[in-house]
């Protein structure tokens, strides 16, 4: 019997605010828009702490389109599989499952299941998903307009946690253990430019979404903190300020590096350090998220499309080649090694490719350049980090 409790440190969202049936930016009522833009996604990652494995999944539903779709990145050091689902989306917005790829949540803001089944692209896996932050619900779209910038009306929360269970990767299956296995999650509702195709997109893309590192004691995730799960502190702090040096390769324009100084909305200060592990990027356009650069690289698939009914496609690309990157950038997260305050961590950084190098050239939205330095331009995939503790 699937769990609906919540804990009372999650208030006001109960366990069903897990489940993707959202129609507003409030939990679970009250129909407020008939935007065909309008969405529902769960998104997780999952990522090694030597820079060798990093896995990027998720599951979206679009009401008014009758449309659902799930996606499963798997970079293993440097080759690039995904595989997408669809389906008509139908009355039961409690059933997770598109195609091969299921999404569980056997305990609300405890603990998922994730499962991708066998299928003609060689990866599978089965990943049990614990959370270790405490997920609080925003409604984010209010926040950013009462800050005076343009936003969706998008809603939701986020969250961090450990892993165990295994992925498989042609004949070859890596076994992933709380202690040397982290990720991060979201759940948004609302709207979201671009859903539907590149009719339904605005033209506008913003540069860099930001950082999503867990520490040992707190998490940053892009505009937001959060803290342990049980933690006495009761809220989440906002992010005043943020300004990011960056360096980039020199043939692609790719993110490779920099660093971060964060202000806090308590007046803390943050400044961060970190370097991408390798080629160990999930490039995002092949889970269908469109933009300046298109759709999915091959086929121009956008969010919400309709491609069929049970429809299941993929595809591998060796980004350990330059040319092959440069071709399917656009929206990346990729795996960085993050310092701050004498604590190492594993986490990702999330840019579109390669605006993002533009706009650090002309000193925009808070970017900037760092020379580039060939002799520290990746992390070696053999060098391991120590987990904050779970």
């Amino acid at each position: 019997m699937t769990d609906f409790e919540a804990s009372a440190e999650h208030a006001p969202m109960s366990g069903l605010d897990e489940y993707l049936i959202h129609n507003n930016p409030l939990p679970v009522r009250v129909m407020w828009t008939s935007d065909p833009r309008s969405y529902e996604r769960v998104w997780f990652t999952s990522q090694d702490r030597t820079g060798e494995l990093l896995v990027v999944c998720g599951v979206a539903f679009y009401p008014y389109l009758d449309t659902a779709e799930a996606f499963a990145i798997v970079n293993h050091r440097g080759t690039h599989t995904t595989v997408r689902a669809h389906r008509r989306l139908g009355f039961n917005r409690m059933d997770m499952r598109v195609g091969p790829l299921a999404f569980e949540a056997v305990r609300p803001f405890r603990e998922w299941r994730l499962t991708l089944d066998d299928n003609d692209h060689a990866i599978s896996f089965d990943i049990r998903w614990f959370d270790t932050k405490r997920s609080r619900y925003r409604n984010i779209g209010a926040q950013t307009i009462a800050a005076g910038r343009l936003f969706e009306g998008v809603a939701g929360y986020e969250g961090f946690g450990a892993q165990q269970g295994w992925v498989q990767i042609g004949g070859e299956r890596h076994h992933l253990e709380p202690a040397m296995h982290c990720g991060t999650r979201d759940h948004h509702w609302g709207t979201r430019d671009g859903v539907g195709g590149p009719a339904n997109w605005s033209g506008h893309q913003h540069a860099i979404s930001g950082l999503f590192v867990e520490f040992s004691d707190w998490a940053l995730w892009c505009d937001t903190t959060l803290a342990n799960l049980g933690d006495e502190r009761p809220r989440t702090v906002g992010v005043r300020s943020q300004q990011y040096r960056l360096r980039f390769e020199p043939d692609t324009q790719l993110l490779v590096g920099g660093e971060a100084d964060i202000v806090l909305d308590s007046g803390d200060e943050k400044h961060l350090t970190f370097e991408r592990f390798g080629q160990q990027i999930a490039f995002l356009r092949c889970g269908m998220y469109g933009g300046p650069n298109g759709g999915t690289p091959d086929g121009d698939i956008w969010q919400g499309m309709y491609v069929g009914d049970g429809v299941v496609g993929g595809e591998t690309y060796d980004v350990n080649d330059p040319a092959v990157r440069s071709r399917i950038c656009g929206v990346d997260q990729m795996q960085i090694r993050v310092e701050c305050g004498g604590e190492v961590a594993v986490g990702l950084i999330e840019v579109y490719d390669t605006l993002v190098y533009d706009q650090s050239v002309a000193g925009r939205g808070g970017l900037s350049v760092i020379e580039f330095d060939k002799s520290i331009d990746r992390i070696s995939a053999v060098e391991r980090i120590e987990p904050p503790g779970i």
